[in-house]
This record gives structure tokens, sequence and C-alpha cells, in this order.
């Protein structure tokens, strides 16, 4: 359905200036490189801010007496919790282009009735993903490769945090629809307060400190739980204090406006639960390694991505930027613009990951051992980090391409590349380089890097001559 047009404004009064309109005339009328910069630099403090996080609740992991089950319960865990990610992002998918178009066109009733719709169905999707987490965690980490020892811890982590997913699903909401309205700056606030609070409870739980006892990976869960709560307490306070302040009263279901944010988010829902699926695979064909080397590939994976992450900083980054310029410019009607702000984003974010990608050739062992000393894992981190550093700039032009067109509401093509590189490509290579080719982990960590290249290069064609400049939202 076309966005409605907005009324005659010659038979209305001048409305007041907010803080929405200001966003948007820097994000539509502005020099371009100094929108890409404003909306995307305070996303990349964040980022960097969450991999710090990250980093440090690996390293607190990696020093438990016995490390490698930790590490690779929580790697198997984030892979079953990614799975209700992908869906958050895919209702954000619609979201976010629905507020920018609105914004862009100035129509602040109907941003707030999407963001307002957005949050009915943030719960119920949080209630509907959380019940199989809940009721079959053993049953789900052992489908995706957890073995031994790793099953209870895998289980208990899991079932920790699904408890907590309605926090989550209703706050990267509204995060991501404070991040379309062109305010960048306060989920970058609430983030750093959210990350204070999970690596000091990080620190007693896992730990323990006085008379709390440590719990090594149950504390880890519980940490990142109440973390939840905290993020969407912070975050609804700056909502309240924003132009869209009016999205949160008057709650009631609406079929049509939910079906209109549906329509550009369930493509990206099912890309992200493909792509979440297909990572789950990966981790249960490495499990099949020879050699007991299946624990020690998937704890190295664990940590390999946990560092690689750094690079995906700035990619985040300019894709979280890109939805805003791309949605916004097409609903003042300024579809070269769109384009020529996606573009530069795209090459700010491929030099940035660029930079990174050769600190990982140069000195991937220095990395790794700051995480852990097993000998095995550390050699397979060290081989991953040379391997997918070749393709990191492919990475970054197709995540912030992706985030180009979500903002564009054109969220098929993108499925459909995600399908082919992640289960056509991706898979059946890691399975014959890694199991009959005898290249072990190696072969794995090939096939990842070849997909990457492919999916960066398929984004690219699609966004240069796809006709998503002329998507209904």
């Amino acid at each position: 359905m076309p966005i409605r047009m907005a009324l005659d404004m010659s038979d209305q009064q001048p409305t007041p200036r907010t803080r929405s309109d200001s966003a948007t005339e820097i994000i539509t009328s502005g020099h371009i490189w100094s929108a890409v910069w404003y909306l995307a630099w305070p996303t990349a403090v964040y980022t960097l801010i969450q991999t710090a996080y990250n980093i440090i609740n690996r390293m607190f992991l990696g020093r438990l007496d016995d490390p490698a089950p930790a590490l690779a319960a929580v790697g198997i865990g984030g892979q079953l919790l990614m799975l209700q990610f992908a869906i958050t992002v895919g209702l954000t998918a619609g979201s976010s282009a629905l507020v920018a178009r609105f914004l862009g066109a100035r129509q602040l009733d109907d941003a707030n009735e999407t963001a307002r719709q957005s949050y009915i169905l943030s719960v119920i999707l949080g209630i509907i993903s959380a019940i199989p987490l809940i009721l079959a965690p053993t049953f789900l980490v052992k489908l995706i490769g957890a073995s031994g020892s790793v099953i209870p811890l895998a289980a208990d982590y899991t079932a920790i945090i699904s408890w907590f997913s309605i926090p989550l699903f209703l706050w990267m909401t509204a995060t991501t629809i404070l991040r379309s309205a062109g305010d960048v700056r306060s989920p970058l606030y609430a983030g750093l307060i959210i990350i204070v609070v999970n690596v000091l409870l990080d620190w007693f739980l896992i730990f323990g400190v006085g008379p709390i006892p440590p719990m090594g990976v149950h504390g880890a869960a519980i940490s990142t739980g109440i973390s939840r709560v905290a993020g969407l307490v912070v975050t609804a306070f700056f909502l309240y204090r924003s132009d869209l302040r009016g999205s949160l009263s008057h709650f009631k279901p609406h079929m049509e406006w939910s079906r209109r944010i549906m329509k550009i988010g369930w493509p990206a829902v099912i890309q992200n639960l493909m792509w979440t699926s297909a990572a789950a695979v990966y981790i249960k064909i490495l499990a099949f390694l020879p050699g007991g080397q299946g624990t020690a590939a998937q704890a190295a994976l664990t940590v390999a991505l946990t560092i690689e992450s750094t690079a995906f900083m700035p990619g985040v980054a300019y894709s979280m930027a890109a939805t805003p310029l791309v949605g916004q410019n097409l609903g003042a009607g300024k579809p070269e613009r769109a384009e020529h702000s996606a573009w530069v984003a795209t090459g700010q974010a491929t030099f940035i990951m660029t930079l990174v990608a050769i600190v990982f050739i140069a000195v991937p062992r220095s990395l790794a051992v700051a995480f852990t000393h097993d000998a095995v894992v550390v050699a397979m981190i060290v081989s991953y980090l040379r391997i997918v550093a070749l393709s990191e700039p492919f990475l970054a032009v197709n995540m912030v391409l992706r985030g180009a067109l979500q903002g564009a509401g054109e969220t098929r093509v993108p499925a459909w590349i995600t399908l082919f590189t992640s289960w056509i490509v991706r898979l059946p290579m890691t399975w014959a380089l890694a199991i009959p080719a005898g290249l072990g982990a190696t072969g794995a960590w090939i096939a990842m890097s070849s997909s990457t290249f492919l999916s960066g290069v398929l984004m690219a064609a699609w966004f240069k001559w796809g006709p998503w400049r002329q998507t209904q939202v």
C-alpha cells in the first residue's frame, strides 16, 4: 500500500519545529558525508562498547578452570538465541522502514502508530519464540551439536536468558524506532548504562564475590537477562522524551497496521532465520570433525567470532545508518540522494573493516591467547582470523547495503541472497571441505569466507541494478 499523502499544507497552521524535523533536515538536506557520519558514529561507539563487553564476557569464561565447555556452551546457546534476534530484526525491519518513510514525509501520526503496533507485535513474538527455548533447551542444544559436559551448560544458559525475551523484543524495537527517527545518541547512552550493568553482574555472578557463590555460565545467563530489563527501562525513558512519545499510549491492536509492518518484516524474519539456522547447522557440522576436534572447533569459533566482532562493528553501525538515510530520503522524494547516501556509507564501512582485517592477518595469535591458552583452540582461532580476513570488505558491502535496502522496504531479494549463499553454498562446501576433503576446521573457515565474498557481490549487484527505488510500503 502506498504511503498516505499528507494533507494540503495550505489549509493548516505551521507546526512547531521538533527534534525529528531537525534530524530529518540533516538526513535529507545536509551534506551527505556529514549525514552519514552524524548517524554512524554514535552507533559505532555503541557497537565498540558492546564488542568490548562480549570480549570481556568471553575472557571471564576463558579464565574458568575448564574453559572449553563453557565457551562452547555459550557459543551454542548463543546460536539458539540468535533465532530470537532473527525474529526481532525482521520485525524491526518493517518498523524502521515505515517510521523512516513517514518522518521523511513529515507524517508524525503515522510514525507513532507504526511504533505503537510494533510494540504490540514485539510482546506477541517474544512470547511465542521463548516457549520452545524454555520448554526444550536440552533437545535443542543437542540438535545443533552440543555433546558431553557442554549439554547441561548450554541448555541452562539458553533457558535462563529466554525468560527475558519480552524485554529483549521491546528494547530492540524501541531502539530501532529511535534510530529510524535520526536519534542515534539516546541508544548510545542507554547502551552504555546497560553494558556497565552487564559487566559488573558478570564479574559478581561468574566468579562470585563475597556471599555470592561462583556460578560460571549460569551467572553469565542471569547477568544477560537482568541487563535486558535495564535496557528496556532506560530506552523507554529516552523514547518518552522523544517526538515519538505518542507511541507509548493508546495501545490497541490494528490488523491493517500490523500487516503493513510484517509485509516488510516477514522476509527479513525469514532471511535472519535462514542465516541463524545455517549458523547452527554450521556448528553441528563442526561436531563431526574427527579425532575429538569438534568441541575445540566450536570453542574456537565462539572466540573467533567474538574477535571478529571488532570488524562487524563498523558494518553494523553503517548498516543502521543506511536505513534512515535511504528511508527518509525516499519519503522526502529524493531517491538519488538515498542511493548516493548508501554508497557513501558502504565505502566508509568497507575502508574501516579492511583496516581491521589487516590486523587479523598480522597478529592473530596475540588476539587468540587473550582468550585461551589451549594450544589446539588457539591454532584454530589463528587460521580462522587469517582466512576470514580476506572476505571482510565484502562482508561490509553486504551488511551496509542490506541495511539500505531495509530502509527502502526491500527485504525479499536480500532473503533470497541469504538462502543461496548460506544454505546452498556455505553448508555443502563446509561439509565437503571439512569432512571428505580432510581439511577439518580450516575447510570450514574457507567455506565461510567464500560464501561471504559471494553474498557481498550479489548484494552490490542488486542494489546497483534492482528496482528497490520504487518499492511501496
